[in-house]
């Protein structure tokens, strides 16, 4: 099949619930690193971009596989940047079919010995060569602070008229956040105001979020993590127009017994929606649910109905997310303590 046509259309493949099985031990990315996201180059191979650390810097990095994923080989790096100076994370690679390789990140300068911020953004920068080198390209959004308003976890999506989308968090309050989405229709350079996506009817910490298209047909399903019920838990919005509009918003999976869940992300592997998230249901001793399991449900009906979760991920497992590999197999992507950022195939079986 030609890698374009693979990447620009969904293809459904008629599938039953079944079961989701380990396919690969665990590929190491970095042994430095956190925070992974991947997406597909033009030609089929995959792209990967995530935060290392080194010494006193952290390093946005950028590798490619070959192989679906089974190794990874280094790129390049977008730039380093002082911790006590510098936030940067929250990596987001996508190629454009022109073949420019956009790199969308949280990008926030602080200061003093709290490392308090002093200016926040969400930033975009640019490759054309391949992935080994970078400049900048534009900024999505920026904020000067005043009270809690911080900018977080940009995702980067090609819309179906081929306008470039970018869904990140922005913070009102510390007990309030949205989720927002601008576009671009100029490969990146400038870009729109921003359309709601969810939070703005109430008070929520609403983050972390991912988009994955249900089918051709400009059907949309949004996964984020949020706060309405108290604990963290994890939502999901519809939108019947490629985005550019909010739908119905229903709750996609709460932890049992008050414990937490969040950090999800979501991908249409052929059909099957796989969301994965972090939680500490099942996990003796953790307050919180970084650092404990990372666990996927899937769906065979456009996100009507959802599987029973199944562990992808054992305990000190860290912000875990998803990739569709082929028709069959999915990346668990996550930070594992002692091995730090992997990719786990993982197969969905009839």
């Amino acid at each position: 099949m030609d890698s374009t046509i693979f990447i620009a259309a969904l293809v459904v493949v008629e599938r039953l619930p079944g079961r989701v099985v380990k396919a690969a031990d665990p590929a190491v990315i970095d042994t430095s690193s956190e925070y992974v996201s991947v997406s597909f180059m033009n030609d089929g191979s995959l792209i990967g971009g995530y935060v290392a650390m080194d010494g006193s810097e952290h390093v946005l990095r950028v590798v490619r596989s070959t192989n679906g994923a089974r190794s990874w080989d280094y790129l390049g790096e977008v730039f380093p940047g002082e911790i006590a100076t510098h936030d940067i994370n929250n990596a987001m690679p996508l190629q454009l079919p022109n073949g420019r390789i956009l790199y969308a990140y949280r990008n926030h300068d602080r200061t003093g010995d709290d490392w308090h911020y002093t200016y926040f953004r969400i930033s975009n920068s640019y490759s054309d060569d391949g992935g080994k080198t970078f400049k900048y390209l534009s900024t999505v959004e920026e904020h000067v602070p005043s009270g809690v308003n911080g900018l977080w976890e940009p995702f980067l999506r090609i819309a179906r008229d081929g306008s470039l989308q970018c869904y990140y968090s922005a913070e009102n309050s510390a007990a309030d956040q949205d989720n927002l989405m601008k576009y671009s229709t100029d490969g990146g350079s400038t870009w729109s105001n921003w359309i709601a996506v969810s939070g703005g009817d109430r008070t929520s910490r609403d983050g972390m979020v991912g988009v994955a298209p249900i089918d051709n047909n400009g059907n949309l399903i949004a996964v984020f993590e949020n706060t309405e019920d108290g604990p963290f838990s994890v939502d999901c919005v519809l939108s019947r127009d490629d985005g550019l509009s909010r739908g119905q918003r229903n709750r996609l999976y709460t932890a049992r017994n008050g414990k937490l869940d969040g950090a999800p992300q979501v991908y249409n592997v052929w059909g099957t929606l796989v969301a994965s998230f972090m939680t500490n249901e099942d996990v003796n001793g953790t307050s919180g649910y970084d650092g404990a399991q990372m666990k996927v449900i899937t769906s065979v009906d456009g996100g009507s109905t959802w599987s029973a979760s199944v562990v992808t991920g054992e305990a000190a497992f860290h912000w875990p997310g998803v990739f569709n590999r082929d028709t069959t197999h999915f990346l668990a992507l996550y930070s594992k303590d002692g091995l730090r950022a992997v990719s786990q195939l993982y197969e969905l079986q009839d």
